[in-house]
């Protein structure tokens, strides 16, 4: 808490023409939000104005967060320009962090509805997608079948997922791709999120918004739109506001392909055996603790994270066993968690795809749903998960 404390008190120290190196715009943005000079900007008002910077909600949170030193749940005029500075840090790929203020980067850009997405953008600024690349990913795009033009998340999932790269990254890799936000990719939509991934393959950060030279030429002149929820939201605090939760932080998705009907599914021996099943019971048993017969993220994270697997491995593991996209996993869900955590520790055996018959648990099989799902729908599904994640980074 004192090194927090220090922070603030250091960022409190610098005046206003070092928070905005001099550059007039921010004053003139703190007019728009302050036009009487009142010297308080309430936070319904800079919310509004921040969201227009593009970034994900995620990140205007830590910003937020940042900047309300005093916890008021307002601004002063230095308090928004650190908000602004920090803003221009992630939209320049920097960390949103406080010992960042002292790096000189651009001032912030932000787009008022009237006008095209990303206005600095010239039409004619070359696209950083180099051709040759273009080609290479134009052909990975035909040979995913794409409909009309245009390739759904679940047709995406499996590329992104192959990366291997941390389940978050995915989620705002997508999040920077889907420019339109209709849930899924056209053409060149997809090209940027194969830049996206192979650059952060090599090592290199994912932005937390997306350069300018990286928006297509196609996607150039269109209107902006307002900025999605985040595709990974961190878990509701009060249980009974689940369905409300999920209707207002996930992208929409079209409904999941009904499966091919099995024959006598309930005749299929589950790949749980009895004695498992009594093992894997006494642990949902301890670790459900509001006893409503359903774990959610939070209370399985201790088990999650003491497996010591990677969090992309352990989020799959949560989306397959989470049939119902529920965000939470009944007694039996959890058993055939606990089952492929064991596979992989035990025999070094992945998740697969989609469960098989035989993995589905019993109670799920009259009206089981196969995992294929878009990608949005499969990030939401673990949003329980993002946290841990984030847990799992910090322990290493």
């Amino acid at each position: 808490m004192k090194a927090v404390g220090n922070r603030n008190t250091m960022a409190a120290t610098l005046s206003l023409t070092q928070l905005s190196s001099g550059n007039p715009i921010y004053d003139k943005y703190y007019r728009q939000v302050d036009p009487t000079g009142s010297g308080r900007v309430a936070a319904a008002d800079a919310a509004l104005f921040l969201k227009l910077s593009g970034l994900a909600d995620l990140i205007l949170g830590k910003i937020w967060d940042l900047a309300d030193t005093e916890r008021k749940g307002s601004l002063n005029k230095q308090q928004f320009f650190i908000a602004l500075r920090l803003v221009a840090c992630a939209q320049n790929g920097l960390e949103v962090s406080l010992k960042n203020l002292n790096v000189a980067v651009p001032p912030p850009t932000f787009n008022d509805t009237s006008s095209p997405l990303l206005a600095g953008v010239a039409a004619d600024t070359p696209w950083v997608v180099k051709p040759e690349e273009k080609m290479k990913f134009d052909s990975i795009f035909e040979s995913l079948s794409p409909v009309g033009g245009m390739l759904s998340g679940d047709k995406v999932k499996p590329v992104l997922l192959n990366s291997k790269l941390p389940v978050d990254i995915l989620g705002r890799v997508w999040e920077l791709s889907d420019l339109d936000r209709d849930g899924m990719l056209d053409r060149d939509e997809f090209s940027v999120a194969m830049f996206l991934v192979y650059r952060a393959l090599e090592g290199e950060s994912v932005p937390m918004s997306l350069p300018p030279p990286l928006v297509p030429p196609s996607k150039r002149k269109k209107p902006a739109v307002a900025p999605v929820m985040p595709l990974l939201p961190s878990p509701p605090s009060v249980k009974d506001s689940r369905s409300s939760h999920t209707g207002s932080k996930t992208l929409p998705h079209p409904p999941k392909p009904a499966p091919a009907p099995a024959p006598t599914p309930a005749a299929v021996p589950w790949v749980v055996s009895a004695a498992e099943k009594t093992k894997y019971d006494e642990l949902f048993s301890k670790t459900d603790g509001d006893m409503d017969g359903l774990v959610s993220g939070a209370e399985v994270r201790d088990i999650f994270l003491k497996t010591g697997l990677p969090s992309a491995t352990l989020a799959r593991i949560w989306e397959l066993c989470d049939i119902g996209d529920m965000g939470k996993l009944t007694r039996e869900q959890f058993a055939l968690a606990l089952y492929l955590i064991n596979l992989k520790l035990t025999k070094g055996l992945d998740p697969p795809q989609t469960l098989s018959l035989e993995m589905i648990p019993p109670s799920d099989r009259q009206n089981s749903k196969q995992n294929n799902a878009n990608l949005a729908a499969d990030f939401s599904a673990i949003k329980e998960l993002d946290t841990l994640s984030n847990e799992i980074v910090e322990l290493q």
